[in-house]
């Protein structure tokens, strides 16, 4: 009887451990043969140098059928955090004029300036004055108030004392098809290539210069002398001008005779 009872208790005991192998060869299936873990390495975020902060990361690779773990380092992570900012603006005493611009050529005694628009040099000379903060470049325009357009002659010309801009505009017209040159008045504008022609002044600093109005128009062709009339002439009067001059010249003669004959006679009687 007690071997039966032992026969049998192997045999739960044989099935038992055939279920938990059977569970044990099933497990690993179900779960990917290596699974990899990535671990961030804290190095303290140190600068290197160049404003970029250098993160190490270790792959831990486990195998789960061996329950093994190994270690190695695949690289380095880089972010950039270099940052750019303005430079401060310097204040200036609040009872310092702007700065401005004086024209040199054509001088403020040359008077009213007029320019062809074809085969002509235009030079423009100035030199600066109560300038504290020296800008790094100019804008050098031109504007016209019927036209209601504003042109750019030069953009980020560097900063010089004294300035000067050579306008040559036969080569603008040619670049400027679309937009022609009119014959009209023009007003000349300088200002600093950071700040707006409509900033208002600050002290020290270049203030817009808008102190220079000109004249630009477009030559013609000479008149030939026999074809050319004076409008102030007898010539270039009317018919009709003539004939009124011819009946006030008469009236003229009349008044003359009319007063003389009257004299003469009076004397004449006395």
């Amino acid at each position: 009887m007690r071997t039966v009872q032992s026969l049998g208790q192997l045999v739960v005991l044989a099935l038992s451990f055939s279920q938990t192998v059977s569970a044990w060869k099933a497990w690993p299936n179900s779960q990917p043969e290596v699974d990899v873990l990535v671990v961030r390495q804290d190095t303290g975020d140190q600068p290197t140098g160049t404003g970029q902060t250098t993160t190490s990361r270790t792959v831990i690779t486990t195998n789960l059928n061996t329950g093994g773990i190994t270690a190695s380092a695949t690289g380095t992570g880089k972010s950039n955090s270099t940052k750019t900012s303005a430079p401060k603006k310097t204040m200036f005493n609040p009872q310092d004029p702007a700065g401005g611009v004086a024209m040199a050529t054509p001088a403020a005694t040359a008077g009213y300036q007029l320019y062809k628009l074809k085969h002509e040099f235009v030079t423009f000379g100035w030199n600066y004055t109560n300038l504290q903060g020296t800008p790094t470049a100019v804008d050098v325009l031109v504007s016209c108030s019927k036209a209601a357009q504003t042109w750019t002659l030069t953009q980020n010309m560097t900063f010089a004392t004294p300035g000067s801009y050579v306008w040559d505009l036969d080569k603008f017209q040619e670049e400027n098809i679309k937009s022609q040159l009119p014959t009209e008045q023009y007003t000349l504008i300088i200002h600093d290539s950071n700040s707006a022609i409509t900033d208002s002044p600050e002290p020290g600093y270049l203030a817009p210069f808008t102190g220079l109005v000109f004249g630009l128009y477009e030559p013609r062709a000479p008149t030939p002398l026999g074809e050319w009339k004076c409008a102030s002439c007898s010539g270039a009067m009317s018919a009709m001008e003539k004939k009124a001059l011819g009946g006030l010249l008469a009236m003229s003669a009349v008044t003359v005779l009319s007063f003389t004959w009257f004299v003469g006679g009076v004397a004449a009687i006395l």
